[in-house]
């Protein structure tokens, strides 16, 4: 059986990812010009739970971890996000606040207003649109989710969320794709929602077979092909 803040964190990690994919591309770029920019520097918190302000803040440079903080005080990372993506906007659906955004290197964001993006949504019906297909795909991905937790052991867990990093935040290094921004330990472990000592074992099992690596400053190198090949 599937523990319940599991299946709680998938959930809000598979809507907060399709709330974001809508406020990409030409929203963005209408909604941001001649905003000012806030600036935080590594660690800081861009707003936290229990807040009840009703902004979006669209990253323009850096990284922020998305997630939120069990009743026994266990931190869970939904997603990370890069500059071009949002964080903010469960405040759509939860009020107040039900997660929290954290720089995870210096980082900039502008912020905006709830009631200005929809305005924004109400006066073009192809963005509108998109946000009908966008949450349509997300039901199948909260499947898949939901899936990997009943089934998947930890490396696997460990592997596909390794995989999915490789694809959103990765930059070619040799043959392998260079994570962008470094996590320890401890935030890989609060993705996978597994505890950090099971998330270093599993990390030591696919170092021993090539599948990662570790550059000197520290950024995770992967073998993407072994790690697709490890799951089929």
């Amino acid at each position: 059986m599937i523990p319940v803040e599991d299946n709680v964190a998938w959930h809000e990690v598979s809507l907060s990812s399709a709330l974001a994919a809508i406020f990409r591309g030409k929203l963005c770029d209408t909604l941001l010009q001649n905003r000012s920019v806030i600036a935080f520097d590594k660690d800081k918190v861009i707003y936290e739970i229990g807040d009840k302000n009703h902004t979006f803040f669209f990253i323009r440079r850096g990284f922020v971890k998305l997630g939120t903080i069990t009743e026994d005080g266990h931190e869970i990372i939904y997603d990370i996000r890069k500059d071009g993506d949002v964080v903010g906007e469960l405040c759509v659906c939860e009020y107040p606040r039900r997660d929290r955004a954290v720089a995870i290197e210096q980082t900039e964001v502008i912020p905006v207003a709830y009631a200005e993006i929809l305005g924004t949504l109400q006066k073009n019906p192809d963005l509108l649109r998109g946000l009908v297909e966008v949450f349509c795909g997300s039901l199948s991905d909260a499947c898949d989710q939901i899936e990997m937790l009943a089934v998947d052991d930890t490396v696997r867990r460990l592997v596909k969320v390794l995989l999915k990093l490789a694809a959103k935040l990765g930059r070619p290094s040799g043959k392998g794709v260079e994570l962008a921004t470094y996590m320890t330990q401890e935030e890989i472990s609060q993705v996978v929602i597994a505890r950090r000592e099971r998330v270093s074992t599993a990390l030591n099992f696919l170092r021993r077979r090539g599948m990662v690596q570790y550059a000197r400053d520290g950024h995770l190198v992967l073998n993407v092909k072994m790690l697709e090949n490890y799951l089929a």
